[in-house]
């Protein structure tokens, strides 16, 4: 259009582009579908995906951080401030894919818009961040994206995230919906109660966590 510049003819550049306009979209389309998956009838499953996929976004913020401090795309003190808080990120989200998944059942199915969703974010986080042989390094990154205009993107994605922890945890506490296998909730607040008591409270001491019916009928 006039005066507007004409876009660059440059193969890589216009690949650069590509990778950059399919990541930050799907980022956003994830983090629209995990808030309304978690907002309607949610499964455990789904709790399971939304968490994977949160903490390979943290992962993928990690190295791409890396990448840029290390090639001097950004200031290298930026990667070491977050560095801490990334890996926590990750390592907690990890954690509650670990626990969700434990309480998952054979009856236990997956919203499909959410797996459409989930997908999408794998395949676009593949091509910008990955080679045959795992992560791509920071040369091969800096060759295929615009390190600062990406690690821009996987903040913001980060800032998201923090939405999608408070609804996850929200649905986790309350949603009427939300069920489990009795066997395994109580075995698993029994554990948690145990852990609770050798640190000083008493109220667990000698609760039980599901009945002989619930138990009959798992």
């Amino acid at each position: 259009m006039f005066g507007q510049p004409l876009p660059s003819g440059d193969p890589g550049k216009l690949k650069a582009a590509a990778l950059a306009t399919r990541l930050e979209t799907a980022l956003a389309a994830w983090e629209v579908q995990a808030h309304r998956t978690l907002a309607t009838s949610p499964d455990s499953a789904d709790l399971v995906r939304v968490a994977r996929v949160q903490a390979l976004i943290a992962s993928t913020t990690s190295i791409v951080t890396e990448a840029a401090a290390t090639t001097g795309h950004i200031d290298p003190d930026l990667l070491q401030r977050l560095a801490p808080t990334l890996e926590a990120n990750q390592v907690a989200w990890s954690r509650l894919a670990k626990r969700w998944g434990e309480l998952t059942s054979p009856a236990s199915r997956t919203d499909p818009a959410l797996v459409a969703a989930a997908s999408e974010v794998r395949a676009a986080i593949a091509a910008t961040a990955t080679t045959q042989n795992g992560w791509a390094t920071p040369d091969q990154l800096a060759s295929r994206v615009d390190l600062v205009n990406t690690v821009k993107t996987l903040h913001l994605s980060m800032i998201a995230s923090v939405d999608i922890a408070h609804v996850a945890r929200d649905t986790a506490a309350d949603h009427p919906g939300l069920t489990a296998t009795a066997r395994i909730i109580g075995m698993r607040a029994q554990g948690e109660a145990e852990i609770a008591i050798e640190q000083g409270e008493t109220r667990y001491e000698g609760v039980r966590w599901t009945t002989p019916r619930q138990i009959s009928a798992n």
